[in-house]
């Protein structure tokens, strides 16, 4: 309502009374306008009205982004915190033109599958935060770095997924030297291929391998510690060494690591396969003790084979150690564990037996 004196009391109202084509501004309205003015002490917009409107940002990092990404004469769009200040000027954010400028930016990035450079912030669980220089935060699994002890270093990444509208952002370290992309792998790596691989790190679990189907190409390898050999394998580091040389079968592409599962044992004979035709039930075997355990005894015999005495089998009053040698009688065939299941031999008939 107009003041009784005639006079306009606000912007709004100076601009109805003269008819001009200056538009009426709403909180949070989204205005399109040219940047004027671009200092770090200032940012001034013309938008249409009759005079020039005032960008503010308190945020240090976005205001840097500001000054690093436009300049005067750019066209964008912002959006209206107030119509009309104290002074009697627009105020505006250029928040989510920043935004757009810096996803865009990033789906550029990732489209050419570029690296840059990200500084590490903190270690949490499965992973790091990091952050571009842009001040965008972001998430690198432990999985997708190839150094530790990360924290406070500046590292070069790719993007490997990003969601504008969760503002997440997943960075690999890896995929600056190796093929990540489960698509890209699979143009390279056939399962139930056997490929020639360089052991690149020996963990208790398992072995992580390097591949290079190509020149130039290089796939990060798993080895599982289950996949080593057929023979139960407890200590890795014993057997094998950064450097090392090694076949390996192609099991699948694990898309979650990003990289392929691999089976050293499949490319080894299987030297259970023939124990039924090397041994029979009621076969007479000499072996020797190699571990004592609660649920058994374990026998190593002469061909490299290992054969059982279950803890119910062991005569009472008879001890073994390691390093015994025992004769024993072959009673089954343990498929699962990989075993011949034996009876020790009675040296001598106890008293008493019929």
């Amino acid at each position: 309502m107009a003041n009784s004196t005639g006079k306009a009391t606000s912007m709004a109202e100076l601009m109805a009374r003269q008819g001009s084509s200056f538009q009426v501004l709403t909180k949070g309205q989204i205005v399109e306008g040219t940047i004027k003015k671009l200092t770090s002490q200032e940012i001034l917009m013309d938008i249409g009205a009759k005079g020039d409107a005032l960008v503010i940002e308190y945020d240090k990092q976005n205001m840097e982004n500001l000054l690093a990404f436009l300049k005067v004469g750019d066209k964008v769009k912002a959006s209206v915190i107030s119509p009309e200040s104290e002074e009697g000027f627009p105020v505006l954010s250029l928040r989510r033109t920043l935004d757009d400028i810096i996803f865009a930016k990033f789906e550029n990035i990732s489209k050419k599958d570029e690296a840059f450079e990200v500084e590490i912030l903190e270690a949490t669980r499965g992973g790091y935060f990091a952050q571009t220089d842009e001040g965008i935060r972001g998430f690198m699994p432990t999985s997708q770095a190839t150094e530790e002890d990360l924290v406070g270093k500046k590292v070069m990444v790719k993007i490997l997924e990003f969601d504008r509208a969760k503002k997440r952002v997943v960075f690999s370290q890896k995929a600056v030297d190796f093929v990540t992309s489960p698509a890209a792998i699979g143009k390279y790596i056939k399962r139930g291929v056997a490929m020639d691989g360089v052991v690149s790190s020996v963990s208790p679990y398992g072995l992580y391998v390097v591949l290079n189907p190509e020149k130039d190409v290089k796939i990060e390898g798993f080895v599982h510690i289950s996949e080593i050999a057929y023979e139960h394998v407890s200590d890795l580091a014993s057997k094998y060494k950064i450097g090392d040389k090694i076949k390996a079968e192609v099991i699948e592409v694990d898309e979650g690591n990003r990289r392929v599962n691999l089976s050293i044992k499949k490319t080894l004979k299987d030297t259970f396969q023939d124990v039924r035709e090397k041994y029979k039930v009621e076969d007479k075997v000499t072996g020797t003790v190699s571990d004592v355990k609660s649920r058994g005894v374990t026998v190593e015999l002469p061909d490299g084979l290992k054969g059982m005495i279950p803890s119910d089998k062991v005569p009472s009053g008879t001890t073994y150690k390691v390093g015994d040698s025992v004769n024993c009688e072959v009673v089954d065939f343990d498929d699962r564990r990989r075993t011949i299941t034996l009876s020790p031999i009675l040296k001598a008939v106890p008293i008493g037996y019929r």
